[in-house]
Parts: C-alpha cells; sequence; structure tokens
C-alpha cells in the first residue's frame, strides 16, 4: 500500500494533535463534587421573554425552557427523576421563570460560568458526587449528545441550524443516544436502521438506497463530498464513536448538492468540544471474541474556556460467525475550537481510522436459476489469507461568525484521504449449471483523496413588513482516484464442489498483476452556487423558494488488459430549482409541499457522437409534521413521487460498425425513464415518562417506464428494493425505585426483495428482533447488554449478482461505561 506525505495536511493534524494531547490532563474533570451556591445573575440586566410551559413533568418543563428562552440548562438525571412542576405562563426574566418553574422541587438553578444554569438539590453538601447529567440545549442548537433523546427538533443539513417543522421535506435524524443504546458502530449499521435506507453489501463496501435511488453523495459537517460506499478507490465506511448524529434528508437534494440522485443526502455531524470538562471510559465484549476499548475526553483548554478540545480513541477488535474472518479497528479523532472573539470561533479536527482484517468479498454464490446450494452460515469461500487493510485520514476546518442575532456567516472545508490494500479469491462457474468451479485471485491498490468546502451567509429580515429568511452560498467538492488493480484467471479448479477448501498459498501482488493489470484513474470536479428565500406569506403559511447553478466535470481513464480508453461527462451551468410551502395548522401541527430538481451528467454517447443529455430527476412530496406529547415527541407523515428521465438505454438500431466509429463500441439513447412512489410515517421521542422511541414505516414502489436499463449496468435506481420496511426500536427506563434499571427492545421488518443485478435470487420477507438491558450502578458507572437477532432468524440481508450475505446469527454485547 503506497501513501504519499500530504505536507499541508500534515501541518493541520500535527497542530490539532499536539494541542489536543498536551491538554489532556486540563480536560480531566476533577473529582467530583458538589459546587457551592451562588448568587443569582442579576435579572435586571435580562430580557423578558414569554414562557408557555404547561404543569407536568419536570423533565418536559426544563426542556421546553431551554427551547423558549435560549439557554442551555443542565441537570441531574436522577434529581428531577418523578418530579412535577406548576408550569409557567407568561413573562418573565430567565432567572425568575427558572426560580418559579422549580417551585416546590427543592432544586436550584446556579449560573453557569458557560452560559445558562446548571440544576442541583438545595440539599447538596459538599463532597457529593455529581450525578449524570442532562444537557437541554436553548433554541437553535443542532447537538445531540448529553440529551438522553431520540428525538432532534434541529437540523443542520439545510445551511444554519433549522427546526424541522421549518423544513419542508422529510427529514430523520439519529441521535447520539440512540446511537449508544443501540449499540450502533459504523456507518453501515446506522443506514440499516434509517428509515426508509436499503444497504446492499459487498464486502467491505455496499451500495446504500432511498426511495429506490442510490446515495451517491454524504455530508461531511454540512460540506457535501462524492464518497461511495464501494468502487473509485473508496470503501466508505466510518466509526460512530467520533460522531454526534446521523441526518438523513430524503428526496432531490439538488439545491445544495448539485449533481446526483434524487435519493438524498447522508450529513455525518462530528462531536465537538465540550464546554465542561468530561471523560468517558468505556469498554465492551461479544460474541465471537469481540472487544473494543474506547476513551473520550472534551473540555477547556484555557480559564476563561475560549479554547476547548476533544480526543476520542478506539480500539476494536472481532472475528465472524464465518470462517476465517476478522476485524481491527484503530480509531483516533482530535478537535479544537477556538474563540477569535465573542462572535467568531475557528473549529479544527483531524481523525484517523485504519479498519483491517481478513474479507469475503463474494459472500455465496448462486445458481443461475436463482437456487444455490444449502450452505451454513459459517461458510466463507474465500481464503484464509483473503484480506483487507484501509487508512482514512479526515481533515476538518471551520470558521463560524455571527454578526448580530439575525445573521451568521458560516465557512467549512473538509478533506478525506483513503487507502486501500485487499486481495481476495473469488469463486465463479462457466456457463449453465455449475459443474466446472473455478477460483480467481484479485488484488487492488486504490487510493483516492477527496476535498470539498462549504460557505453560505445566513439571515433574517422583513420585506413588506413579512418575516424573511435568505441563505446564500457556494461549494465545490472534488474527488480523484488511481487504482492499481488486476487478476488471476484459473488460480485453483473446484471440479462441481462449491464446497470445496482452498488449498493455494497466497500469491503474491507482483504474480496477480504480471497476469493481468489494469490502471484506472478517475477525477470529478463539481462546483456551484445556490440560494434560498424562506418568506412568510401570512403568519401560517411561508413560502421557500430557491435555485442552484452548477458546473460538473467527470473523467474516467483505464489502461491494461482492457486496452486504453477514457470517457468524460461534463456540465455547465445547470440551473436546478426547488419550491416549498409550509402551513402552520396550529402551535403544534404544519402541512407542507415540495418540488424538487437534480441532475446526473452521462459519459454515453449516441449515434451523432455526442453526449447524452444529463439525467433529470424530479421530487414531487407532500405530509405533516407535528411537535406531540407536549413537545416531548416529532411525529411525521409524507407522500412522495420521485422520477428520473433521460436514462441510457442501449440504441439496438445502430450496426456495429456505426457504433464502433461514432459511440466507442456501443451507442445509447436517452430513453429510459424510472418512477418511485410511496409514502412514511416516522415518530421519535419520549412517547411514555421514560420511554424514548423510534418508529417508522416505508412504502416504496419502483419500476421502469417504457425502456429497462440493462441489468447490472444502471445501479441508479433499483426496482428490486423491499416495498415494505419497518424499523422500530425503544427503550424505557423503569419509574420510583427501579429507576436504575432500563430495558429496550426493537425489530427491523422487510417484505420480499429481488436480488440487484444480474442472477440475483429473491429473499422472501423477515422480521429481525432485538433486546437491551441495561443498568446505572452509580451516577457514574453502568452496564448495557444488546443481544441482536433474539431469535435466530436465518435469512440473507444482501442479494446482489450472485453474491449472497447471510445476516449476523444471535449475538450479544456487553459494554460497560464509565463517566467522570
Amino acid at each position: 500500500m503506497r501513501r504519499t506525505p500530504l505536507p499541508n495536511a500534515f501541518t493541520l493534524r500535527s497542530l490539532v494533535l499536539a494541542l489536543s494531547l498536551s491538554a489532556i490532563h486540563g480536560m480531566l474533570p476533577p473529582p467530583a463534587h458538589a459546587q457551592p451556591a451562588t448568587p443569582q445573575t442579576d435579572s435586571g440586566h435580562q430580557a423578558l421573554i414569554d414562557f408557555s410551559i404547561p404543569a407536568g413533568s419536570l423533565g418536559t418543563a426544563i426542556g421546553q425552557f431551554g427551547l423558549q428562552a435560549g439557554i442551555p440548562i443542565r441537570a441531574d438525571a436522577e434529581l428531577i427523576q418523578g418530579l412535577t412542576t406548576p408550569g409557567l405562563e407568561g413573562r418573565y426574566t430567565p432567572t425568575a421563570g427558572l426560580q418559579r418553574l422549580l417551585s416546590g422541587s427543592r432544586l436550584e438553578a446556579i449560573p453557569s460560568p458557560q452560559g445558562g444554569f446548571i440544576l442541583q438539590s438545595i440539599r447538596t453538601q459538599a463532597g457529593m458526587q455529581t450525578l449524570d447529567t442532562i444537557t437541554v440545549r436553548g433554541s437553535g442548537s443542532a447537538t445531540t449528545e448529553g440529551t438522553q433523546s431520540y428525538m432532534s427538533d434541529t437540523i443542520s443539513i439545510g445551511k444554519g441550524d433549522r427546526t424541522l417543522r421549518e423544513i419542508p421535506q422529510a427529514v430523520s435524524v439519529i441521535t447520539r443516544q440512540r446511537i449508544e443504546d443501540q449499540n450502533i458502530t459504523d456507518i453501515h449499521e446506522a443506514l440499516q436502521n434509517a428509515p426508509g435506507v436499503t444497504l446492499i453489501s459487498n464486502e467491505p463496501g455496499g451500495h446504500a438506497y432511498s426511495r429506490g435511488f442510490f446515495i451517491d453523495s454524504y455530508q461531511f459537517d454540512g460540506v457535501p463530498l462524492e464518497r461511495q460506499l464501494y468502487a473509485r478507490g473508496s470503501s466508505f465506511n466510518s466509526d460512530m464513536a467520533i460522531y454526534d448524529r446521523v441526518e438523513i434528508l430524503r428526496g432531490a437534494q439538488g439545491l445544495f448538492e448539485g449533481a446526483g440522485n434524487p435519493s438524498g443526502s447522508i450529513n455525518l455531524v462530528r462531536k465537538r468540544p465540550t464546554h465542561e470538562r468530561q471523560a468517558i471510559l468505556s469498554t465492551a465484549i461479544g460474541s465471537w471474541d469481540t472487544g473494543s476499548v474506547q476513551a473520550d475526553l472534551g473540555g477547556p483548554l484555557n480559564a476563561n474556556g475560549t479554547v476547548r478540545g476533544r480526543l476520542v480513541a478506539h480500539y476494536g477488535k472481532a472475528n465472524s460467525f464465518r470462517d476465517y474472518l476478522n476485524a481491527r479497528e484503530r480509531t483516533l479523532y482530535a478537535a479544537l475550537d477556538i474563540d477569535l472573539g465573542p462572535a467568531t470561533t475557528l473549529g479544527l479536527g483531524f481523525s484517523s481510522e485504519k479498519p483491517y482484517g481478513r474479507m469475503d468479498w463474494q459472500g455465496l454464490p448462486n445458481y443461475p436459476d436463482g437456487s444455490m446450494p444449502d450452505y451454513g452460515r459459517s461458510t466463507n469461500l474465500s481464503t484464509p489469507w483473503s484480506r483487507r487493510s484501509k487508512a482514512q485520514d479526515t481533515y476538518y476546518l471551520d470558521l463560524g461568525h455571527r454578526f448580530n442575532e439575525d445573521w451568521a456567516f458560516k465557512l467549512s472545508t473538509v478533506k478525506v484521504d483513503e487507502f486501500n490494500d485487499q486481495k481476495y479469491l473469488l469463486r465463479r462457474y462457466r456457463t449453465g449449471t455449475p459443474t466446472s468451479i473455478h477460483g480467481d485471485v484479485y488484488y487492488f491498490d486504490m487510493h483516492s483523496s477527496t476535498v470539498g468546502a462549504d460557505a453560505y451567509l445566513d439571515g433574517k429580515t422583513t420585506l413588506f413588513g413579512r418575516a424573511l429568511r435568505l441563505t446564500a452560498g457556494a461549494n465545490f467538492s472534488h474527488q480523484s482516484s488511481k487504482d492499481l488493480w488486476g487478476w488471476k484467471r484459473d488460480i485453483e479448479l473446484f471440479g462441481s464442489d462449491y464446497f470445496g477448501v482452498s488449498t493455494i498459498p497466497e500469491p503474491s501482488a507482483a504474480e496477480i498483476l504480471a497476469a493481468n493489470r489494469m490502471d484506472d484513474g478517475y477525477r470529478s470536479r463539481k462546483h456551484g452556487m445556490y440560494m434560498a428565500a424562506d418568506y412568510a406569506l401570512t403568519d401560517r403559511l411561508n413560502m421557500i423558494l430557491g435555485g442552484r447553478l452548477s458546473s460538473f466535470n467527470q473523467t474516467y481513464t483505464s489502461d491494461g488488459a482492457w486496452g486504453l480508453s477514457e470517457t468524460n461527462a461534463s456540465i455547465s451551468n445547470e440551473f436546478t430549482a426547488f419550491a416549498g410551502l409550509s402551513h402552520a395548522l396550529d402551535a403544534q401541527w404544519s402541512v407542507y409541499g415540495n418540488y424538487a430538481e437534480i441532475f446526473l451528467p452521462q459519459s454515453q454517447r449516441d449515434v451523432t457522437g455526442a453526449f447524452l443529455t444529463p439525467i433529470t430527476g424530479r421530487n414531487y412530496e407532500v405530509g405533516i409534521k407535528g411537535d406531540i406529547l407536549e413537545g416531548r415527541a416529532l411525529a411525521s407523515f409524507a407522500l412522495f413521487r420521485t422520477e428520473q428521465h433521460n436514462i441510457a438505454f442501449e440504441d439496438d438500431a445502430v450496426s456495429e460498425t456505426v457504433a464502433n466509429v461514432q459511440c466507442g463500441g456501443t451507442c445509447y439513447r436517452s430513453s429510459a425513464t424510472v418512477r418511485s412512489q410511496g409514502f412514511e410515517a416516522e415518530i421519535n421521542g419520549e412517547v411514555l415518562r421514560g420511554m424514548q422511541l423510534s418508529a417508522s414505516y416505508t412504502y416504496t414502489s419502483v419500476k421502469y417506464l417504457g425502456d429497462t436499463p440493462a441489468v447490472g449496468y444502471n445501479i441508479s435506481a433499483n426496482t428490486g428494493l423491499p416495498r415494505h420496511i419497518l424499523r422500530l426500536w425503544a427503550n424505557y427506563r423503569l419509574p420510583g425505585e427501579w429507576h436504575r434499571l432500563s430495558v429496550g427492545g426493537g425489530m427491523n421488518v422487510q417484505s420480499r426483495a429481488a436480488g440487484f443485478g444480474y442472477n440475483g435470487r429473491i429473499q422472501g420477507g423477515y422480521t429481525v428482533l432485538n433486546a437491551r438491558v441495561a443498568y446505572q450502578f452509580t451516577p457514574a458507572f453502568s452496564a448495557a447488554l444488546n443481544i441482536d437477532n433474539l431469535t435466530d432468524k436465518r435469512y440473507f440481508s444482501s442479494t446482489s449478482y450472485s453474491h449472497n450475505f447471510y445476516g449476523a446469527p444471535r449475538n450479544w454485547m456487553l459494554t460497560l461505561r464509565y463517566q467522570m
């Protein structure tokens, strides 16, 4: 595996690591003890705020108070357990309002040096330990860490923090609490638990689909990057230890991303340095010799808290229910936030992820008719020496500035360097019934580099006496990939025995490349400018209009055993539009509708030799969103129709002679159309006191209208995805004397799915049940046991081409966690 030093990136990485490591001692919390009561903040300089908080649960009321006042509040989880409040109605300063809200609770509010308040018992004595805390953040903060909630009513995927009801599109959030409760360890697992998303695996990557279309773009802290789950020098995955949340927007996202599929966008939001000192240590053990250790440190690095740091280190190992397989992973994440002034913050970050181990790229092949031998779940048809190693380095830099309460600017840049080295055995059969099984060996040495930046200005003003919010910005994404790979045919013959154990020694990379060698290169350039206006037509009706002007250029070169070739696709000044309406029915519910566009250039040529016109995507959506159960949960329902037009279809009317001259072998016409339609329902949050729930149901129907592209060559749309997908997970903390115990459970249900690509097989519908039990031994120490596939269901989690992968049998994971 070849790696070339990157001086600029190395400088940033060194700076972040050096400053973070030198301050580890400063980030470690002191021994836990209660703070002596300090005088209440002078309320004479605080503005009066209109509060409307009903009587009921104190925990719920504190959350509403933080949102309405726009200030952070920290509250001990056990202190507020079971407490009630008379509520708060009228105009108060934050200090006076909070005092009234706490009346009769025997709690007091202590001003925090970082802003907001900390709640503690009036009877707190020096020397007591600080209990596990819930962080209640003010309105406008999208951070989910510390909220202990599955609900996030604010997101950042739409440029600037906005509430979900403000965005006339379907958006979901997998919060930090849900990540921890479900034991979600990487991006693959997050997507497998996301509403309506289907993951088709080819280890170590795969394809993710939403609403029937391939997800080809991911955002890192709001910066769109072209990241593939498989191919082009990338097998993208990432450790969830470094992320605060995953935001999923479904439908066309052409406004902020430009070229792509009308599937949606995934925004991975990293953990930020904390204003208060914290240290979280955890270790886990589980089935198949799984084990991990993790340390997460954060806090201020100077006396006034203007420099803050975060350091996350994680090591994990695991064997597998499949023969030969194992995995090791090392993750390091370091970040700094530096307040350059009262309204300006600079953020720096670096992460290094190094997964490696043995692999099974092929899975279990089936016969051409879809049938397959009776494989055991432990069957691995690869070899003990088939392996992979990867290094993924990510660099972050952002600068945010608030001009005043209404206007803000943000610049974000992200760079990802990825190195992949793979070698594996692949079994295949000639034609027809596989009476002659052949073993081929493949080698890959791939490197991709992706860099992107996004800058926008976001603010509020008035027009004709009505509120207007404007967002204007620009972004770019550049990706380059260099892939050296090769193969050697018939390195081993198995006759008709699919179960034959490979006995050949590991061939060298040089031996494989000497047989067949390919040097592939890929380069893409995306640029665009966007603007959106959110205008209040009436007190209840808002209109959102937006547009983007995009340019795109893509080049793919290949040289080697298949000869020299180059394909290009480009487009300049392509305009995509977005229009939406949002109507507030009352204080809780809003209905919305939207029309969104997106485009995708094509590299195929028509009979004249010209490139085909771009694929165009359109999304139509109507829905309803609501804050329910006194604001403790969010519910939504959406109807959608998504279309892609001008998809390349092989033009059989063109003779081979003309096709070779004009099109380089095959001519196409832009004639295929695919349509996806269906509906989605979702609820997230505290549905009962102490019970957090995340539930979603998606119905999707995908079909081609007219011409259908050749199977296996168009991955943009997938007509074989399950029509019905149900995701459900709940966790319940028992009340009263049993409040230290929590139990959880969930299910993933999907209907019949047809295998993607040629020779794909049918997977019937199935249900997988999962469970969790956890106990809080002390305010700082807890243990949690997760059991996946509780009934030991036997099923294929992925079927594509002729590669099939069994879902994991019943397995368990015990996690011990200590937080200071």
